[in-house]
């Protein structure tokens, strides 16, 4: 009779929200919804700027809408301040939710 009981039971969803559903809530919360899409932005680089720019550069940082962006020389440097027009409409496009208005090209310190 128990047995009897407990299939009649109707089965109970879990009703927990998904974490994927209330990230974007939580970092808007706490003021990290930038700092996600630069990272999103890192993650995507390649796609960005192509394979061959991206083993030889990498965006920095993004402060007041100027995208810091370090490159491996002087060439590379030329070679990205030719596209930069290019560039921030392929990031703009990538990662929608960041306000991109110009690029800061800077050459790669080595550590010493």
């Amino acid at each position: 009779m128990e047995n009897r009981r407990e299939e009649e039971r109707p089965a109970v969803k879990d009703q927990s929200p998904r974490v994927g559903d209330i990230l974007p809530q939580v970092l808007v919360a706490l003021g990290l919804e930038d700092k996600f899409e630069e990272g999103r932005l890192l993650k995507r680089w390649p796609e960005v700027v192509g394979e061959v720019i991206a083993k030889r550069s990498r965006p920095r940082i993004l402060r007041d809408g100027i995208l810091h962006i370090e490159v491996e020389g002087s060439v590379w440097m030329q070679e990205l301040w030719f596209h930069q027009k290019e560039i921030i409409e392929r990031v703009r496009e990538t990662c929608p939710k960041l306000t991109v208005t110009g690029i800061r090209l800077e050459i790669k310190r080595e550590h010493v």
